[in-house]
């Protein structure tokens, strides 16, 4: 749920707690008033009838009793048993035994009675139960509870999109940097752009902005000093390579051995030169020289240099647009990562097609990559414990793939091994 939303539904959530909690509160307020009403007209006609009491005869029971409100009455002996209930009140005889010298009110669902102790001499003590409706308090605490529902849904409805509206407009500045800062990336280091005053939010957009700008100067920084070390190292790599070679030319056959470790170590030195060039100035990015090519010819001549013997391939062929030099350093690097974690025994080179896209995949069964590495595999200078490299044969990879319009990811597991998935676009049918 986006952050208008949030907003939104937190000011509706808001309202649907006040209106419920006013509808309650009101409620209550009216049922309570109502039937303190009812009691006060409960109490008149209680006092009436003790008037009627006063001006009969000692010990006789009035018969025709107009009570005020429409209310009923009857009359029982202090134990429960009827003295003149002529409308047949159901009341709880243990209820009247627990009259004793006060009146007492007694609430059921749809009655309110007032229960008041009567002296009738000579007889026993009889007590007077005087009796109204409840159902009319409890109908119209019902309207207002259902009055309470229908507005508070109404509200709701016009909370949420006002609310919305309401959020789209305050939050629009914070939106427009948001989406800024998902621009954000090693290539594009672009101040936020932000007019508004400097509140919270103009504070944050400084702040991000100061650290952009430090992440500038030191992305900068990096590319220059990569730039320096690799023109420097280039010159005198060069040179050994170059001894090295009329050294073996003069060189007795039991030197040779020697001078082939030699060539090798300045050979890989002249590709991390290489490589430091790549990254400094993108021109694994710039250089692309694509062709149609068939996944299945480049797997097998990386097979071939390394000796790999488990290679899986389909038969028919998996034509895409790339560059074979570039495209073959990738699986070059990939290849000789995984032969340095398992051995070369161990290694599966594998091409296949997934609808319209082409998976070149590099399977080792080594000691796997550790979980915390995972997520900056592919960053520069990052590499594992063992590993004997310069951590940029992987950032190469996520380059000359992302050149290619492609994707690389990797799944590992401790103690089982590790797979890089490269994925390309495969031409259609009609190119």
């Amino acid at each position: 749920m986006s952050l208008r939303w949030r907003v939104a539904a937190g000011m509706a959530l808001l309202l649907v707690l006040f209106a419920l909690t006013l509808g309650t509160v009101v409620s209550a307020v009216v049922s309570s008033t109502l039937e303190t009403y009812q009691r006060g007209l409960l109490e008149s006609d209680a006092k009436q009838v003790q008037k009627l009491f006063a001006s009969n005869q000692p010990g006789a029971v009035p018969t025709n009793l107009e009570l005020l409100g429409g209310t009923r009455y009857a009359i029982f002996y202090d134990d429960g048993r009827e003295l003149q209930n002529p409308e047949k009140l159901e009341i709880d005889p243990n209820e009247i035994k627990l009259v004793s010298q006060t009146q007492r009110f007694w609430r059921s669902n749809q009655l309110i009675a007032l229960l008041e102790p009567l002296p009738l001499p000579p007889s026993k003590p009889v007590v007077l139960v005087v009796v109204a409706s409840a159902g009319y308090i409890n109908n119209l605490a019902s309207r207002v509870q259902v009055a309470t529902l229908i507005v508070t849904a109404i509200l709701v409805l016009l909370a949420l999109l006002g609310g919305y509206v309401l959020a789209q407009l305050g939050l629009r500045p914070l939106i427009s940097v948001a989406r800024q800062a998902q621009d954000l990336s090693e290539t594009n280091l672009k101040p936020l752009a932000y007019t508004g005053a400097r509140d919270e939010l103009g504070v944050l957009v400084d702040t991000l902005n100061r650290l952009v700008l430090r992440l500038n100067t030191a992305f900068a920084a990096q590319k220059t000093f990569l730039a320096e070390v690799a023109h420097e190292l280039r010159t005198p790599v060069t040179a050994i390579e170059g001894y090295v070679r009329q050294a073996k030319r003069d060189a007795s056959p039991e030197s040779h051995k020697v001078l082939e470790d030699a060539t090798r170590v300045a050979k890989n030195m002249t590709r991390l030169v290489s490589d430091l060039l790549q990254l400094s100035r993108g021109e694994v990015v710039q250089e692309l020289v694509p062709h149609v090519l068939d996944a299945r010819e480049l797997l097998q001549s990386i097979a071939g240099e390394f000796n790999i013997v488990q290679i899986k391939i389909p038969d028919q062929p998996l034509e895409f647009l790339g560059d074979p030099d570039r495209l073959s350093q990738l699986l070059r690097n990939l290849t000789s990562n995984a032969i340095r974690a398992a051995g070369v025994e161990k290694v599966q080179l594998e091409a296949r097609a997934n609808q319209q896209q082409l998976e070149l995949i590099v399977t080792d069964q080594g000691a796997g990559i550790a979980p915390e590495l995972l997520p900056r595999i592919f960053d520069k200078f990052v590499k594992g414990a063992t590993s004997r490299g310069a951590g940029l044969g992987l950032a190469i990879v996520a380059q000359i793939t992302k050149a290619h319009g492609g994707h690389v990811k990797v799944q590992s597991t401790l103690g089982q091994g590790t797979t890089f998935t490269v994925t390309l676009p495969l031409l259609e049918d009609e190119e």
